[in-house]
């Protein structure tokens, strides 16, 4: 049987709005994809001393984990999407990925942003129109699929305990035995298939999990550090800054 890439598609939100000086936002780093069009300009984001215009001709597309910064001189409606995807998309080099907004692309939006303004959010035109979007912008994507090593089984089950897991971590101990494996092997294995151990690839999934709901769920603090398998708040505010450069409560106020 053919084995056929599935890039495991989260859409997080989409949305139209009005932009204005609220999108003067330094540093909106987050753990997954941004997706850009504007119907006028106005607008831009900045990279590394680079400005890039967000235009009614290109969409704009942004891999997670970017530091970039916005700026808006102008009132232009702002269409976006916010989602995850699996490997290799998941792990891209920071880039602001232009990509041409052809009469098609642009006839999808328009149907989309009238979906959005009639309040029909959870329509399933609505959802596929979306994903027919994330699927034509990740084409242009530059990734070497060829150049990703297969990870051992092994790690992959691991790496799918512990993301399936992600409010009560599992040990090394634990997830060995589940493997038939010894511990030390597993923490070798681990290291040379992921290029980390256990706990920093657990930690790391925590804190984008966090991130998530920082941004799109009205939890406090105290139950985010909770539906991350940390002990209390203060633990996971340390790990989260520790990772993330900034506190979880400036992470949120920084969402425009």
């Amino acid at each position: 049987m053919n084995e056929y890439f599935n890039p495991d598609i989260k859409i997080l939100v989409v949305d139209c709005v009005r932009l204005g000086r609220f999108w003067n936002t330094p540093d909106l780093s987050a753990p997954y994809w941004r997706f850009y069009w504007n119907n006028k300009e106005g607008a831009s984001v900045w990279l590394d001393g680079n400005e890039h215009l967000l235009t009614p001709s290109d969409m704009i597309l942004i891999p997670p984990n970017t530091h970039f910064s916005s700026v808006c001189k102008g009132e232009p409606m702002h269409f976006y999407i916010h989602f995850t995807a699996s490997q290799p998309f998941a792990d891209l080099s920071p880039q602001v990925i232009r990509i041409p907004a052809g009469g098609e692309i642009r006839r999808i939006i328009a149907e989309t942003v009238k979906i959005i303004s009639r309040n029909e959010s959870g329509t399933v035109k609505l959802s596929i129109d979306v994903l027919t979007l994330i699927l034509y912008v990740l084409r242009s994507v530059p990734v070497d699929f060829a150049g990703k090593r297969k990870l051992d089984s092994r790690i992959s089950l691991a790496m799918k305990m512990i993301d399936e897991n992600i409010s009560k971590p599992s040990s090394n101990d634990m997830i060995a035995r589940r493997l038939s494996m010894s511990t030390n092997a597993f923490l070798r294995l681990f290291r040379e298939n992921a290029g980390m151990s256990p706990q920093l690839y657990s930690r790391t999934r925590r804190i984008e999990k966090a991130c998530i709901l920082l941004h799109y769920s009205d939890l406090d603090i105290k139950e985010i550090a909770s539906e991350t398998g940390f002990c209390d708040r203060f633990h996971f505010s340390r790990v989260f800054k520790r990772l993330r450069k900034t506190g979880p409560a400036e992470f949120r106020r920084r969402m425009p």
